[in-house]
């Protein structure tokens, strides 16, 4: 007998049994902090980066501090989630001896409270962004000697790093240059800001890390395997040309096929069929479908539309004469500059040298079906 939970999972939190691949991403990503190296871990939104950082965690066997940078707005909120981190790594037992053998030199800065997510920390605002800084590395410092263990930081979507504090990785990169023991793992989900700020000359982090790239979509064999065995073992049924059938619509996106599974296991009863599969993903790019025409309005791209339109239709020779002509670009300039602002906008992604594709397969579908 089936289970009656959905076994498909969506979402930030990882789930072990539902992660599909990414063995040679993983391999190195455990291999790099293993040899005291700092990453850098790319991939475009909902393609599960935050995932596979999750997994590191849970199986790393390091201690970890993790922060969301798009949940920090200030410098002084992000040093007091480091300091929360901290302590339940040290397992302290006393706030105040924590305080006072970690941030001896700020103390009389530093309070504390009890609530249900256990102890947090408060800072008062006249210390200056210099100290915080400077106190944050001290206690990353003390908190790996006394851990007698190679210590982790992981930065997810440091893009947005600027609301923080703008010197922060700078602050960084001469804090790792000199402490080889803790190691930094940075993630990000807008390449382009990603790519200046690790891998052009004129970033501040330059040259400063690995880098795991996370930039295709997941293999077919095994996505097949894993639809048919969550389906079949929940008590529901499909067959090998249907499970084929959503990996090619959703295209192995990571994000888009758990959720076109999740919607098909709650709709459909006994066996899952052609036709419901196409009545399902009709009705989730319908649902999308107001998001899309949000960004294209928003966008305001002249001739947006017709690139959107030649990439979701071609898969190359976009700048030959006749596709111009077929699309009504005026220009191989036009369409260059297009399909780089896209790029930054995480719209489409750059699959090889004149060939792109649109990231979200249900946009694709919106951009076939609607635009004219």
């Amino acid at each position: 007998m089936g289970s009656s939970v959905n076994p498909f999972k969506i979402g930030k939190t990882y789930c072990p049994e539902n992660f599909i691949d990414r063995k040679e991403e993983y391999g190195y990503l455990v291999g790099a902090v293993e040899s005291g190296n700092n990453v850098v871990v790319v991939a475009p939104r909902r393609f599960g980066k935050t995932w596979l950082l999750q997994k590191f965690i849970a199986e790393c066997g390091y201690p970890v501090i993790y922060l969301d940078l798009f949940g920090c707005f200030s410098l002084k909120g992000f040093v007091q989630k480091v300091m929360k981190q901290a302590y339940e790594l040290l397992k302290e037992k006393s706030p105040m001896n924590f305080v006072g053998r970690y941030l001896k030199h700020v103390a009389k800065h530093v309070s504390f409270s009890f609530d249900v997510g256990g102890v947090s920390f408060s800072i008062d605002n006249e210390l200056s962004d210099e100290l915080l800084i400077e106190q944050m590395y001290e206690l990353l410092e003390g908190v790996q000697k006394d851990l007698e263990k190679r210590l982790v930081v992981v930065l997810d979507e440091f893009q947005a790093y600027k609301s923080i504090s703008e010197k922060l990785p700078e602050s960084l990169r001469s804090f790792y240059q000199v402490q080889k023991d803790v190691v930094f793992v940075f993630s990000g989900s807008m390449r382009h800001m990603i790519e200046e700020l690790f891998f052009e000359e004129s970033g501040a982090l330059y040259h400063s890390c690995l880098r795991v790239d996370i930039g295709t979509m997941l293999p077919e064999e095994e996505c097949v395997e894993y639809i048919v065995e969550k389906f079949n073992s929940t008590g529901k049924k499909i067959i090998l040309e249907n499970a084929k059938r959503i990996y090619g619509l959703t295209k192995g996106h990571p994000y888009f096929l758990q959720l076109l599974c999740y919607e098909l296991w709650n709709k459909t009863e006994g066996v899952i069929g052609k036709e419901e599969i196409g009545v399902v993903f009709d009705s989730l790019c319908e649902r999308e479908s107001y998001g899309y025409e949000l960004i294209i309005e928003t966008l305001e791209y002249k001739y947006l539309k017709n690139v959107l339109k030649l990439i979701s239709e071609q898969t190359g020779d976009y700048f030959s004469i006749a596709s111009l002509q077929r699309y009504k670009i005026p220009n191989a300039t036009t369409l260059n500059n297009l399909l780089k602002k896209l790029t930054q906008r995480g719209i489409v992604e750059k699959l090889g040298r004149g060939k792109y594709q649109i990231i979200d397969p249900l946009f694709e579908s919106y951009v076939g079906k609607k635009l004219c």
